[in-house]
């Protein structure tokens, strides 16, 4: 199973970029309009601020077209594209940042300062092989000259001006088809580029250079829809890929991320920190990640947000510090939101973690203070109130240096030892916030359903802790798990402790039990997986008219599709890949359901039971699908 759920794509509306990078630029009355027409001089001095928003504002103002800058070195503070513009930068062409941080225009909505900023605007693109350079290690140490003086005010966090007083080079809110294409992104003083509430936006054939100061994101994509992001190439000294949501009622959905690069200081793809609202339908496959500190997979959900349905597909990273950090705890959530971090599936990939740092000789490399003593493993964990659900890891293979030394630290894996391991729910999120863990390959801990599928874990040299440990887990599922351990004393493979195993298929039986939905793992039956007999009759969903698009209401399909079966006589009811929403059911006797691989029923309410049995009993429910909780 690649995939948990079908992933709504929008690429009907942008296909033809593939073929045509700027063919959401309207082409009524196109023209080009040289910058330098307007009075901008390439020679690497005159400030040209006015002279490039003066064409902008022309181009924008005859009903479109572009706005092209030759070849040369055009300095400029701040500048705003408006709708029906594309700024068009030739090769050889260079927007250099101004060294003055007065030169630069705090937005009073956004907030930040960048030198291009785009508000409310439509059919924006920014597009040709030249480049847009920040100089931001300069505009920062004398933006902090500034501060000393007191002509700005700051308190200089961590001894740096805050990421607002510091220029991006690209912010962008609440603009619609945006296209950033063939573009060079380089030094950026604070995030590299941010897209805030954006509709249909592209990026192809990006390159970002972004590791002269602190805060370097490559790549902020916050509460966006309809998202795609090919062939970029992103070297950061902060995240690189990076997805946020700044927003309580914030919706990021239909992200597709593929045939990219990544190198970071911090995390090669991460959602978060800030995620308040909701992720769902994120597509990312294709990509290398290198030399990177941190995790080449995070995703935290610390602050109230539901991320749902993420797919990540032939992603392989190499000399990386964590393979895989997936995290779901309360650091800002409020008592009236429901956060949840599930159904996630990463599949035919590979993890490298190496024994030295990974990052080592950047600069603004990763602190050296926030590695763990002993390398870390891969880690998948929840809070005791809030579990990561639904995890498939699906043909992965995961290489460690190994070389733990019990004198340098010990984590012994005793239940006891496990159990006062701390929550750190408030914390900061990285792989490194525990220090030590007692797992060498996977440590799983409050998560329910997580699915391991043709798994490999190496180790080169011998490590005492054990490959697997595992702590309240609800379903923990082992199938085709290869552990390579060198010759050891002690070659442990898996401690679980307050799991339900399953070594073989994964089963699913109806039995009552408290809370929202009458569906749990069969904890009786470990190594069973209850098989319908092929002598009845198999009726697919779909030709009932019943939905798997997420958002029809199948209350009335799916019930009227369950008494005709018990009508006939029994028979199976069958769900391939997508999500089905239903309010609840009263199930038939002699009808049993089957979830196929990517089958989700997506309860519309979550108060009482969601699935009635029927008191004649008979029924089976299996499958390696999931029922939201």
């Amino acid at each position: 199973m690649k995939h948990i759920a079908t992933l709504t794509l929008f690429f009907f509306s942008v296909l033809t970029l593939v073929a045509q990078e700027d063919s959401l630029i309207p082409t009524k009355a196109r023209q080009d309009y040289l910058v330098t027409d307007f009075g901008a001089k390439g020679d690497g001095v005159t400030l040209n601020s006015r002279a490039i928003q003066a064409a902008i504002d022309t181009v924008h103002a005859r009903g479109g077209g572009r706005v092209i800058v030759p070849a040369g070195q055009f300095v400029t503070g701040t500048l705003y594209l408006k709708t029906g513009v594309d700024l068009h930068l030739d090769s050889g062409a260079v927007l250099l940042g101004s060294l003055n941080p007065f030169d630069y225009v705090k937005d009073p909505v956004v907030r930040w300062t960048s030198l291009l900023f785009a508000v409310d605007q439509k059919n924006i693109a920014v597009t040709g092989k030249g480049t847009l350079d920040g100089r931001g290690w300069e505009v920062a140490n004398r933006m902090v000259q500034y501060i000393h003086l007191g002509l700005v005010k700051d308190p200089l966090k961590y001894d740096r001006p805050g990421g607002e007083n510091r220029p991006e080079l690209i912010h962008m809110l609440r603009c619609e088809n945006v296209t950033i294409s063939g573009v060079t992104l380089r030094d950026p003083a604070s995030w590299c580029q941010q897209y805030d509430q954006c509709r249909t936006l592209v990026l192809m054939h990006v390159t970002v250079d972004a590791k002269c100061y602190w805060n370097n994101d490559g790549l902020d994509v916050v509460d966006c829809k309809d998202v795609l992001i090919r062939h970029c190439h992103i070297d950061a000294a902060d995240d690189a890929y990076c997805f946020k949501s700044h927003s309580r009622n914030g919706l990021s959905e239909n992200v597709t991320v593929e045939h990219c690069f990544g190198r970071s200081s911090a995390n090669g793809i991460k959602f978060g920190t800030v995620t308040r609202g909701k992720f769902r339908n994120f597509r990312f496959h294709d990509i290398t990640i290198r030399d990177t500190y941190r995790s080449a997979i995070t995703i935290a959900s610390v602050d109230g947000s539901q991320i749902e349905d993420i797919s990540f597909d032939n992603i392989h990273a190499y000399h990386t510090g964590n393979p895989i950090f997936l995290r779901l705890s309360h650091r800002n959530a409020q008592a009236d939101q429901r956060p949840y971090l599930r159904h996630v599936v990463i599949s035919n990939s590979t993890f490298e973690v190496p024994y030295d740092k990974p990052d080592a000789g950047y600069s603004y490399e990763g602190p050296v203070e926030d590695q763990p003593r002993n390398i870390s493993p891969a880690s998948i964990v929840g809070c005791p109130d809030q579990h990561i659900s639904g995890v498939l890891l699906d043909n992965v293979e995961f290489t460690f240096p190994g070389r733990s030394d019990t004198a340098y630290a010990y984590f012994p894996t005793t239940p006891a030892a496990i159990a006062a391991l701390p929550e750190r729910e408030k914390q900061y999120p990285e792989f490194s916030m525990w220090k030590e863990l007692p797992a060498w390959g996977l440590f799983v801990r409050h998560a329910d359903s997580i699915i391991l599928q043709n798994v490999r874990f190496t180790v080169k040299e011998p490590d005492y802790r054990p490959a697997l440990v595992t702590d309240d887990v609800n379903l923990f599922g082992l199938k085709q798990v290869d552990i390579q351990i060198p010759d050891s004393k002690k070659p442990l493979g898996l401690v679980a402790q307050n799991t339900i195993l399953r070594t073989k298929q994964i089963p699913w039986r109806i039995r009552k039990q408290k809370g929202p939905t009458a569906i749990a793992p069969d904890p009786e039956s470990v190594d069973y997986c209850p098989d319908i007999p092929d002598t009845l009759t198999r009726h697919l969903a779909s030709r009932f008219g019943i939905k798997n698009d997420g958002r029809t209401d199948n209350t009335t399909s799916i019930q009227r599709a369950l008494d005709y079966i018990a009508a006939q006589g029994g028979g199976v009811l069958v769900f391939n890949v997508g999500r089905y929403r239903s309010a609840p059911l009263q199930l038939r006797a002699r009808v049993h359901i089957e979830l196929k691989e990517g089958a989700i029923l997506v309860p519309i309410t979550h108060e009482g039971e969601f699935l009635h049995p029927d008191p004649a009993g008979d029924i089976i429910l299996c499958g390696q699908g999931f029922i939201e909780d």
